[in-house]
């Protein structure tokens, strides 16, 4: 399972939704899915587009879980 940690790098980086927004151009709405973990896909262009706007790597906003099946 692929857990995106978007909302714990805007908490450690105290940054709002709206804000991160702003930065990136991607819609607040896009945002909150990829907050709620409700994204089914991400493009690259995105990951790129977020690392660069909260100055941080891929690997701070993605964790791969294995399944416990």
């Amino acid at each position: 399972m692929i857990k995106l940690k978007l909302a714990e790098v805007l908490a450690r980086k105290r940054l709002s939704i709206v804000e991160l927004s702003d930065r990136t151009g991607i819609t607040v709405r896009d945002l909150e899915v990829l907050r709620d973990q409700k994204a089914l896909a991400l493009r690259l262009k995105t990951i790129d587009c977020l690392c660069r706007s909260l100055g941080c790597q891929p690997g701070e906003l993605i964790e791969y879980m294995m399944d416990e099946s």
